[in-house]
């Protein structure tokens, strides 16, 4: 029902169900998260999207941006507590006109094939991650968010170069000749979008190769063909999948 009303002159409504698992990064962002097995239910629209202090009270019981007689305020707030009740975690993610993407994720169980009981799924393990040596820069409006990836490529043995906005990141660009790839966030604030941030690199540095990554619309985001022009990740990515798509294109 959020999603029709953010979209009245019609739109893109997904809804989509996988199995995902959080890793002991992701709890260092989130530490109330355990790490293991989730299913993740994301209900995602590409209507008018929410401003900062919308999306800082959206889950508040009773509040709301519809008029009187159209909405209690309840809604995000009764999932909020659906999940936390469930031992989950919900995400939401959301730019002023690009669209809302709603995560929630629920503990995930499995049956004992010789018993029929149900037990939790194991805790993800820490495996080795095939790192390098290149020179990566990270463009990453939400101040946690970015502490962790740089700390995630900084672990796998990487140099790394920080910004937080697309004008940021082309000061960063033209001050330093050996960046070899540019793990950048699709939606940021500032008047520049990841992917147009992508071209003006391409145009002036054709040699580095782009990781894009985004949390919300992602079939917005497939319809950009971002995959054809560069590689891009789904918020929340694991410290596997970042390793693996980095390889992927530096190698």
């Amino acid at each position: 029902m959020n999603a029709r009303d953010a979209m009245p002159r019609g739109g893109r409504l997904s809804i989509e169900i996988s199995r995902i698992k959080l890793d002991v990064d992701y709890a260092q962002m989130y530490p109330h998260v355990r790490t293991g097995d989730y299913v993740l239910v994301s209900v995602t629209d590409n209507g008018g999207g929410m401003s900062i202090e919308v999306k800082q009270r959206a889950f508040e019981p009773f509040y709301t941006t519809k008029g009187v007689g159209s909405g209690t305020g309840l809604g995000l707030s009764m999932v909020y507590g659906f999940a936390k009740q469930s031992g989950g975690h919900i995400q939401l993610y959301s730019e002023e006109g690009q669209g809302t993407s709603v995560r929630i994720f629920l503990p995930a169980i499995q049956y004992t094939s010789d018993t029929g009981t149900v037990t939790e799924t194991p805790t993800v393990a820490s495996r080795a991650l095939l790192g390098g040596s290149e020179t990566i820069l990270a463009v990453e409006d939400d101040a946690r968010v970015r502490r962790v990836a740089v700390s995630r490529l900084t672990d796998l043995g990487y140099t790394v170069i920080e910004a937080e906005n697309g004008a940021q990141a082309l000061e960063k660009l033209r001050q330093n000749s050996d960046i070899a790839l540019l793990f950048t966030d699709v939606v940021m604030p500032g008047g520049m979008t990841g992917d147009e941030l992508a071209e003006i690199v391409r145009a002036e540095r054709p040699e580095i190769k782009v990781l894009f990554t985004s949390g919300c619309a992602e079939p917005e985001i497939a319809r950009r063909e971002l995959s054809a022009s560069g590689s891009w990740l789904k918020k929340p990515y694991t410290a596997k999948e970042l390793a693996g798509g980095l390889r992927e294109l530096l190698d």
